[in-house]
């Protein structure tokens, strides 16, 4: 294999295929060889979508195309960087490297390998600090090709996580040959990829052996509205992408057609769908989740994820106000529309409960309302699930449990949310690839800094205090913050400077006591109904 030596002490192996794709809406399988290809020095495809445009974060990263190329059956790729003493070293004469591997988010719909989000930058960043890493990145499929389930026919459910757990396959298999220890590997993701990583924790560990002993979420856990729906649901998505493609027959003779539909229009259906406010997700099957799959309601997801015995530690992590990006959700709406549609939705006991947790009145300034409203709009998909996993897995397992906060501004002016601690804003900073474009060096530092603690976990070594949750204010986190850089801090002395408590997240999930065990999605309500999500 040719890789390409980007940064100097780093070898980069580019677009490397782990599984073939045999037709649209079908699992993919797991390759176990490269059919005779030796280059890999150039990007390779990402997976068709509706691409983000780049100008708000400064345009294009270095070494970037342009336009990006997409391909729907090119595209389940790796890139994989090692420090290139470890390929110049006899393999007896170096021990095995601990594994990061990052999965993308997006919200289930964008999403690809590029020179934002390389790990090469982490990787010489690990040598430096004599802890190296083999950093890889992996390509899933995306929106309908990867989250539409046609049949009940297990081969044509949950097609991104499959394509995510062959990766993770070839990874266990192959990645020793590149100096590489297949037993620890340590994943992250953010948004929808910390998702996908909590799914892959909910499958059994195959017979060769666990796949991962560590996870790093970023902004991201399984629960209500995001955790995988019932068979009903995933079939009336799939009518709902029929109609919109103008298909007429049902079955497996609608299946054929959709298999022909001409591929822009099913990524113009996949932006549609998500511009009315839907959301792609996960469906329940037995072959994922196993006995009682059909019982695995949102609010059980901690439990199950309790009852994993191969993943050893979990990081928890948050940016200080994730609801900033749904501004398009909840512009125009007031706030007796709100407290309405909540009191529809859960009761008026509850709506009033959420009024007094979000301080909500029916006549209050627009401007305050709007900022509660976003602020509720985080915790309902973020900030409360994450509370609740925390609290959960810290008092009744035995993993290691580390908590975390990133607050800290986007420093883009071009940028809609500049200046905002916003969702997915840490994603600037982890990879260390944009620090050419920071007005700071602090920023720059903070930068360092985080890759810094995600190396450590990977070299199983602890980044802070590990989180033990009490109800007392006395649990530490780790502040990412502006002024002090990384620190650690109690809760309730991050209460006391964000002047915000978790108490918001408790009397939140208490709104939803009565939708334990049901299907339910928060932001569901009458008046965010064809609000975009992404």
């Amino acid at each position: 294999m040719t890789g390409l030596i980007t940064p100097d002490n780093v070898v980069q192996f580019r677009a490397i295929p782990y599984a073939s794709i045999p037709t649209r809406f079908k699992q993919s399988i797991l390759k176990t060889d490269l059919g005779g290809e030796t280059d890999f020095t150039k990007h390779g495809y990402a997976c068709p979508q509706t691409f983000p445009p780049t100008a708000a974060a400064g345009g294009p990263t270095p070494g970037d195309h342009s336009t990006p190329i997409a391909d729907e059956f090119k595209c389940l790729i790796l890139q994989i960087n090692v420090p290139l003493n470890t390929l110049q070293s006899p393999p007896s004469s170096v021990s095995k490297l601990p594994i990061l591997v990052y999965i993308h988010g997006g919200g289930f719909v964008l999403g690809r390998i590029d020179e934002q989000h390389n790990t090469a930058l982490m990787v010489q960043q690990s040598i430096a600090d004599a802890q190296p890493v083999i950093g890889i990145s992996m390509q899933y499929r995306l929106g309908a090709l990867g989250y539409l389930h046609p049949s009940p026919d297990p081969e044509h459910a949950n097609l991104a996580l499959n394509d995510q757990r062959n990766a993770l396959q070839w990874i266990q298999r192959f990645v020793d040959g590149f100096g590489g220890a297949s037993d620890n590997v340590t994943l992250f993701g953010e948004s929808g990829g910390a998702m996908s990583i909590c799914a892959q924790m909910l499958f059994p560990a195959p017979a060769s052996g666990r796949l991962f002993r560590r996870a790093i979420l970023m902004s991201g856990v399984l629960g209500p509205g995001t955790a995988p729906g019932t068979r009903e649901e995933a079939d009336v998505v799939y009518e709902m992408f029929l109609r919109k493609l103008g298909i007429e027959k049902r079955g497996e003779r609608g299946l054929e057609e959709m298999r022909k539909v001409d591929l822009d229009r099913i990524v113009r259906a996949t932006e549609d769908f998500t511009n009315e406010g839907l959301l792609l997700r996960t469906v329940r099957t037995e072959e994922w989740l196993g006995e009682g799959f059909e019982d695995l309601s949102w609010d059980i997801i901690p439990e199950a994820i309790g009852r994993n015995e191969w993943v050893e530690e979990i990081v928890l992590g948050l940016t200080s106000f994730e609801g900033t990006t749904f501004m398009s959700r909840v512009a125009g709406i007031s706030p007796k529309e709100w407290i309405s549609s909540l009191a529809t939705q859960l009761g008026q006991e509850n709506a009033d409960l959420l009024c007094k947790a979000y301080n909500v009145t029916p006549d209050m300034d627009h401007n305050l309302f709007t900022t509660s409203a976003l602020r509720w709009i985080g915790d309902a998909i973020f900030d409360a699930p994450i509370h609740a996993w925390s609290k959960y897995l810290s008092t009744h397992t035995s993993k290691k449990i580390y908590s975390y906060v990133f607050d800290v501004r986007n420093p883009f002016p071009s940028h809609p949310l500049y200046q905002l601690p916003h969702h997915w804003v840490d994603k600037y900073f982890v990879f260390k690839t944009l620090q050419f474009r920071f007005p700071s060096q602090r920023l720059k530092d903070i930068s360092t800094q985080h890759a810094r603690l995600w190396i450590d976990v990977a070299n199983g070594t602890a980044p802070w205090s590990e989180y033990k949750y009490t109800g007392k204010g006395d649990e530490v986190i780790m502040v990412a913050d502006e002024r002090e850089g990384w620190v650690e801090r109690t809760l309730e002395k991050h209460e006391e400077m964000m002047e915000m408590t978790v108490q918001r997240c408790e009397m939140l999930l208490e709104s939803w006591k009565g939708m334990r065990g049901r299907t339910f999605a928060p932001l569901e309500i009458d008046a965010l109904k064809g609000k975009s999500m992404v």
